[in-house]
């Protein structure tokens, strides 16, 4: 696990930035994104960081084994907040839920991740100057 950097002030679902190729990168809590109600008590020492694509940014999970392969089924998008989750997929005897990561926020929420980047860039900029 990497050390994960927490600004006084973020917004919940945001736990804050590690440092990937010397740039800050922010990491989510997806439990936050798709359960407003629920809370992280603590970020477990065997914790996984999965970085999307696209150089965005990190989901804090519980644990990430492989990437799978196979046919998904759709489900109700109705029983995903923003639509977040499109389907299902099984994997032996378990099933996996699959995550579109666009829909994981909202356009505002983008921005607002965005704006708070900048400004970890910028204090990572002063720390180093300093």
């Amino acid at each position: 696990m990497l050390p994960i950097d927490a600004a006084p002030g973020l917004p919940p679902p945001v736990l804050g930035f590690v440092v990937l190729q010397g740039m800050p990168v922010p990491v989510l809590a997806p439990l936050l994104l798709l359960d407003p109600s629920a809370r992280v008590e603590a970020i477990g020492l065997f914790s996984h960081l999965v970085r999307l694509r696209n150089d965005g940014p990190c989901l804090l999970v519980d644990r990430a084994e492989d990437v799978v392969g196979g046919t998904v089924a759709t489900i109700d998008p109705g029983q995903s907040l923003n639509a977040a989750i499109v389907g299902e997929l099984q994997i032996g005897e378990d099933v996996a839920h699959v995550v579109a990561p666009d829909r994981l926020l909202l356009d505002s929420e983008r921005a607002t991740l965005a704006a708070l980047t900048i400004a970890a860039v910028a204090r990572a900029d002063q720390w180093n100057a300093a």
